[in-house]
């Protein structure tokens, strides 16, 4: 099993890396990490990816594209700001653009391969999960991920309990890990 996932939050060790580490510690196989802090641009719509297979912006992402085709699961991971994901984890996931736009104007499928998928949201407050939800299905369906598939983590009151400390969260964590080792393994 490959799991591809994208972390949005640019706080190094903090709630929202706690619950990924505790995920990918249970997670079989290759589990690749992309952070917002690695060197990876925003799509800068200059439309390249219109006309052409793949995106102009040659940086770490490119690697990400490669993982991407493979992977059979796709995590977004963010801390809730404003009520929506956050800023990095958008100009991250921005680049999966070039996936769409082959689809639409060049109707090539390029990820062929149906994918499962988690969502880990961190918070502050509960009842701040709707848009960030909605957000993150949509980018899902442009990576191939079965939006009947999608788990989701929550740890919603970090003012309070730290995310590492939420027992309900970690044991979530768990919970989706072993759901999708045994969803991959069929």
């Amino acid at each position: 099993m490959k799991t591809l996932i994208f972390n949005g939050s640019p706080k190094k060790n903090g709630d929202t890396d706690a619950l990924i580490s505790e995920l990918a510690s249970h997670l079989s196989g290759e589990v690749k990490i992309i952070s917002c802090y690695d060197d990876i641009k925003p799509c800068n719509d200059c439309r390249y990816c219109w006309e052409h297979i793949g995106c102009d912006i040659d940086d770490e992402m490119q690697d990400v594209y490669r993982f991407l085709e493979s992977c059979d699961t796709i995590v977004l991971a963010s801390p809730i700001w404003f009520s929506s994901l956050s800023g990095p984890l958008l100009n991250l996931v921005s680049r999966i653009q070039c996936i769409w736009a082959a689809n639409f104007f060049q109707k090539k499928a390029i990820l062929t391969k149906k994918k499962s998928g988690a969502l880990i949201l961190v918070g502050a407050e509960p009842k701040t999960v709707d848009m960030p939800e909605k957000i993150a299905m949509c980018m899902m369906k442009h990576m191939s991920v079965d939006r009947s598939s999608i788990a989701r983590i929550y740890s919603l009151n970090t003012n309070a309990v730290p995310a590492g400390k939420d027992e309900a969260a970690l044991h979530q964590c768990r919970e989706v890990a072993k759901n999708l080792n045994q969803w991959r393994a069929q």
